[in-house]
């Protein structure tokens, strides 16, 4: 059962992308000046966006751990950077 192969690849590509997709749009919509409203909006399309492009470049790219480590960390920082808003 080969780990680093291309299914894996393709069945990973959407997930984790969409989780990082989310953080950067929940980030936006509690960081952003403005009304609530429009961060919300902005927030909402920003996440098909990024995650169209994060599965694009994790299919594109070679390296699947480097991958992989960039949108976990995008994910683990943009939820960060929101829990922290949320407490302050």
């Amino acid at each position: 059962f080969d780990l680093v192969g291309e299914d894996v690849l393709v069945t990973g590509a959407g997930p984790i992308g969409m989780v990082a997709a989310m953080s950067l749009g929940i980030s936006y919509a509690v960081w952003a000046p403005g009304e609530a409203q429009t961060r919300l909006l902005i927030g909402g399309l920003i996440v098909p966006l990024a995650w169209g492009g994060a599965m694009a470049w994790t299919l594109a790219d070679s390296r699947i751990l480097r991958a992989t480590a960039v949108l976990v960390g995008t994910a683990i920082a943009g939820f960060g950077a929101a829990m922290l808003r949320g407490f302050a």
